[in-house]
C-alpha cells in the first residue's frame, strides 16, 4: 500500500506542478514560490494546511473563468476631473465578493502524515511581484465619487489565487513523501541534507548528498586493495623479467654464435640445480654434444726437468719469509675470476676430514665452520662428490672412494678421479682407483669428484697436462695440486658475480702451473667451493667493514647463493702447527 501511495502521490505532484505553471503563466505571476508576498487576513487559511486543504486549494484552482483572467489583465483607466455640472451623487459602496467556498476532494486523502522535524525549513516562499491592483480600494477622490467595479473584482479574485496557492507550496509534507518527491524530480532517493525538506519549485536548490567518511572496515579493506595491488606488480614486474632472460637466452641458444652458446650451456651443467635448464631451449643432442665436446682432452707433455727448472727460475726471493702459520695467503685476478690461494709448506698437515663417523647412518653433512670447528683446523677447503639432486643434497655421505688418515671410510664402487695423499705425502691424481689399488699404493687421505678432473700429473719424467679447449664454461672452482717440493696449493674461486663470473678448466691449470704444481685434480665446486681460514682478516690487516657475515667468521671466498654454505661429507683440513 505505501508504495502504491508513493506512485500515485509522485504522479499527482508531477500533474499539479505541471498544472500551476500553466495557470501561473496565465495570470502573469510568474513563479509564485519565489515572489508570493505572505498571506494577508483576506479571508487567508493558515500558512501550513494539510493535505485536505492542499487538495481543495488544488480543485478550487482547476477552473478559473476565463471573465476572471480577462478582467485581471484588463488596464484601469480613470479620467481627467471635469467641473461638476450638477450636484455631486454618493458614490456607492464597493462590492467585495468573498471568495468562494472550496469544494471537497473527489477521494478521501489520508490524513495522518508524520510531520518532519524541521518545520521551519519548508518553503514559504512568496511573489513579490503579484500585482497590487488587486488591493486597492476605491479613493474619495475619484472624478464623479465613482469607482470602477470592473477594477475591484478582478483583484480580488487574485488575491484569492496567490493565497490559495501559497498554502500549497506552504504543505507540511513527511519524510516519505519527501524522497518520493525528491525521486519524481531528480531521479535519485536519497535523503537530501536539509533532513528531508524539498523544495519542489526550485529543485536547483537542493544540495548534493555529503560523502560519508570511510568506516574502519573500508579502512581495512583498502589497505588490502594497496598490498593486493603492491603484489601484483611485483609479480607483474618478476614475470616480465622471467620473460626478457628467457627470450634473451632462446635468442643466444639459436643465435649465429655458437661459442656463446656453448659457454652458457656449459656454465649451467656445472652445478646440480641448473642441469636441466639448457634442455628446454636445446634439443638434447645439441646439449649432450656440447657436453661431450668439453670433456675432450688435449694433453701436453713437458719433461719434469724442464718444468722444474722453469719454475724454479721464475721464482725470485723467497716468499716462506713472510708466512703466517706456516702458511702464504694471496688472491690472484684473472679475465673472469677472482682466486684464493693457500700454499701449505707441510704436506703433511693435510688430511681428509668427514663430517660423519659411520656414513650409512648419517643423514646431514657439515658446513665448512663446523668442520673446522670439529677438527681444530686452522683452515680448510670443501673436498669430494655427493649426491645433490636438484641442488637440495643434503651431504650425509659421499660418492666414490674416500679414505680419511689411513682409513677407507667409504667405498660405494663407482669410477670417479681420485685425488689423494699416499704415505709419502706424495699427491697422487688418477682417473680411477680401485680399493685395491689405493691400498698397494698407501693412500692415507683421498676424495673422490665425478670423471675426468686430472689437472696435472707426474708419469716418471714427463709432467702431462690435460687440457680441455673445449670446456668454455665458467664457474666457481676448487682444486688442490702439489708442487715437486711437497708443498701443498689449496685454490677457491669466486663466481656467478658480476665482478667474478667463474673460472674454466684451462683457467685452473695455468694457475697451478704458475705455482709450479706438478700434480693437480678439480674438486667439487659451485656452491660447494669454500675457504676457511681462521683469523685471516686480522693476520693480513683486512678491511671488516668491507666483509660479510661468512667471511667475518673465517670464510676467505665470496660466497654467491641463496642459502647459507652448504652441508657436504668431505673437506681437506689443514691442522695447526
Amino acid at each position: 500500500m505505501e508504495r502504491d501511495f508513493k506512485k500515485n502521490y509522485i504522479e499527482e505532484q508531477k500533474m499539479q506542478a505541471v498544472q500551476r505553471q500553466s495557470r501561473l503563466a496565465k495570470i502573469g505571476i510568474g513563479n509564485v514560490a519565489k515572489s508570493a508576498p505572505k498571506a494577508s487576513g483576506n479571508g487567508a487559511q493558515s500558512a501550513h494546511p494539510n493535505r485536505a486543504d492542499v487538495q481543495r486549494a488544488l480543485s478550487s484552482q482547476r477552473h478559473v473563468p476565463e471573465e476572471s483572467v480577462a478582467a485581471s489583465q484588463r488596464t484601469v483607466t480613470i479620467p481627467t476631473p471635469r467641473p461638476a455640472q450638477r450636484p455631486a451623487v454618493p458614490a456607492r459602496p464597493v462590492k467585495v465578493q468573498p471568495p468562494a467556498a472550496p469544494r471537497r476532494p473527489s477521494a478521501p486523502v489520508k490524513s495522518n502524515e508524520i510531520p518532519l522535524k524541521n518545520p521551519e525549513n519548508i518553503s514559504t516562499k512568496r511573489s513579490a511581484g503579484v500585482n497590487t491592483a488587486a488591493k486597492r480600494v476605491a479613493s474619495p477622490n475619484t472624478p464623479e465619487g465613482r469607482v470602477n467595479t470592473n477594477v475591484s473584482k478582478a483583484p480580488a479574485k487574485r488575491e484569492r489565487r496567490v493565497s490559495e496557492e501559497e498554502k500549497l507550496f506552504s504543505k507540511e509534507i513527511t519524510e516519505n513523501d519527501s524522497r518520493a518527491m525528491m525521486f519524481a524530480l531528480t531521479g535519485r532517493a536519497e535523503e537530501p541534507d536539509n533532513g528531508g525538506d524539498v523544495d519542489i519549485i526550485n529543485i536547483g536548490m537542493i544540495p548534493a548528498p555529503k560523502k560519508d567518511k570511510p568506516e574502519k572496515g573500508q579502512k581495512k579493506s583498502n589497505v588490502g586493495k594497496y598490498i593486493g595491488r603492491t603484489f601484483a606488480s611485483i609479480g607483474s614486474f618478476l614475470l616480465f623479467v622471467i620473460i626478457v632472460v628467457f627470450s634473451s637466452l632462446f635468442l643466444v641458444a639459436h643465435g649465429p654464435s655458437t661459442t656463446v652458446r656453448d659457454i652458457l650451456v656449459q656454465s649451467a651443467m656445472q652445478a646440480s640445480a641448473t642441469k636441466w635448464v639448457p634442455y628446454i631451449f636445446l634439443p638434447g643432442e645439441t646439449v649432450d654434444a656440447i657436453v661431450e665436446k668439453s670433456e675432450e682432452v688435449v694433453k701436453d707433455v713437458i719433461s719434469y726437468e724442464e718444468y722444474t727448472e722453469e719454475q724454479t727460475h721464475e721464482e725470485i726471493e723467497d716468499k716462506w719469509a713472510n708466512a703466517k702459520d706456516g702458511m702464504i695467503f694471496e688472491t690472484v685476478n684473472g679475465s673472469t675470476y677472482k682466486a684464493y690461494v693457500l700454499l701449505v709448506k707441510d704436506p703433511t698437515r693435510v688430511f681428509v676430514g668427514t663430517s660423519s663417523e659411520n656414513y650409512s647412518t648419517a643423514k646431514n653433512g657439515k658446513n665448512v665452520f663446523q668442520a673446522a670447528q670439529k677438527y681444530s683446523a686452522v683452515a680448510c677447503i670443501n673436498g669430494g662428490e655427493f649426491s645433490d639432486n636438484g641442488g637440495m643434497g643434503s651431504g650425509a655421505a659421499p660418492m666414490g672412494l674416500t679414505y680419511s688418515k689411513g682409513e677407507c671410510v667409504w667405498n660405494d664402487g663407482l669410477k670417479r678421479t681420485f685425488i689423494g695423499f699416499d704415505k709419502n705425502n706424495k699427491l697422487i691424481v688418477r682417473e680411477t682407483m680401485t680399493k685395491a689399488e689405493a691400498d698397494s699404493l698407501g693412500i692415507r687421505d683421498g676424495v673422490s669428484f665425478q670423471n675426468g678432473n686430472t689437472l696435472i700429473s707426474r708419469e716418471g719424467d714427463n709432467i702431462e697436462v690435460y687440457y680441455r679447449d673445449g670446456n668454455l664454461g665458467t664457474a666457481q672452482r676448487t682444486a688442490i695440486g702439489q708442487c715437486a717440493d711437497g708443498t701443498v696449493i689449496l685454490i677457491v674461486t669466486d663466481g656467478r658475480s658480476a665482478n667474478s663470473l667463474g673460472a674454466t678448466p684451462n683457467d685452473i691449470i695455468d694457475l697451478m702451473i704458475s705455482y709450479g704444481a706438478v700434480s693437480a685434480g678439480m674438486l667439487d665446486g659451485g656452491s660447494s667451493s669454500t675457504m676457511f681460514y681462521e683469523d685471516y682478516f686480522n693476520k693480513y690487516n683486512y678491511d671488516k667493514t668491507k666483509l660479510d657475515k661468512y667471511q667475518l667468521q673465517g670464510l676467505v671466498n665470496n660466497y654467491k647463493a641463496f642459502t647459507e654454505p652448504r652441508y657436504i661429507p668431505t673437506f681437506f683440513m689443514v691442522e695447526g702447527e
